[in-house]
């Protein structure tokens, strides 16, 4: 289950897991509740009437409530991407907070102090997550300026309007932006073109994921890299094992590390 399959993020995950499922003998179904907690739900009550032998969930928006059933019952769940407080089955995420944290590190060892951070989907967990990694830069880096984004969103159209709004509000107040991921990134670029603005010359970038196309933008987009493929291999395989009752008997959280890729978006200042 998906929360949506617009981009390139779940749409690798998904193809992964393909992969090792149909090596191994197993046939997928696919749901797309597009973020509604409601339709998680009634996906969640179809998928426990048909007996399925297991769930991979990707990001779940609603409450972990749902999973009792299947809890219950003795169906195997992973979670995929999303941090389940209680440890009710396995997980396999990426460290969203490390990964942040290593964008605004970058950026500060640049010499960036005044940054734009383009926000993601408000109840996103990754998103929360990699908000929470620039916090915790924050307390021990009391000489930068984080401006949130009032626009917020995952997509070309989001990172634009976050760019957009904000320039027309306050100026150019920033030296930098990090922007939640590399398609908000896409949409950035257009904004500060738009207004004239060079990149890096005049505004410096990150982006967040290592998405197919980023290194094909103009300029290069430095970024910290998501290995989306392995999340849906390990998923796929901590599940099967489980179908297959293999593996220990206690839930396994798998958290992957993140990795700075530099390319050319980031121009060094001075502080």
């Amino acid at each position: 289950m998906v929360p949506d399959l617009k981009g390139y993020h779940y749409n690798e995950i998904l193809m992964a897991i393909e992969e090792y499922a149909s090596v191994h003998g197993f046939e997928i179904m696919v749901s797309v509740p597009k973020m509604s907690p409601e339709e998680e739900k009634h996906v969640l009550d179809q998928y426990f009437k048909r007996k399925i032998d297991g769930i991979i969930l990707c990001e779940l928006f609603g409450d972990t409530d749902y999973l009792e059933p299947f809890i219950n019952s003795g169906v195997p769940i992973v979670a995929l991407d999303y941090y389940i407080d209680e440890i009710l089955c396995d997980s396999v995420n990426i460290d969203n907070v490390s990964g942040a944290r290593s964008a605004m590190k970058y950026l500060y060892n640049m010499g960036h102090r005044n940054i734009l951070y383009i926000r993601g989907v408000e109840k996103s967990p990754a998103s929360k997550n990699r908000e929470k990694g620039i916090e915790k830069f924050l307390r021990k880096h009391k000489d930068v300026q984080v401006y949130f984004s009032e626009h917020s969103g995952y997509n070309p159209n989001d990172g634009y309007e976050a760019v957009e709004s904000f320039l027309k509000k306050y100026g150019l107040k920033f030296t930098a932006i990090f922007a939640v991921n590399d398609w908000a990134s896409i949409g950035a670029l257009r904004a500060l073109y738009d207004h004239g603005l060079r990149v890096p010359d005049d505004v410096s970038i990150i982006g967040y994921d290592n998405g197919p196309f980023s290194e094909y933008l103009y300029p290069p987009l430095t970024t910290i890299h998501q290995p989306r493929r392995e999340m849906g291999l390990t998923a796929a395989q901590l599940l099967i094992e489980r179908i297959l009752g293999k593996g220990p008997k206690i839930p396994r959280n798998v958290v992957l590390p993140t990795k700075l890729i530099e390319r050319k978006s980031v121009k060094k200042v001075e502080p």
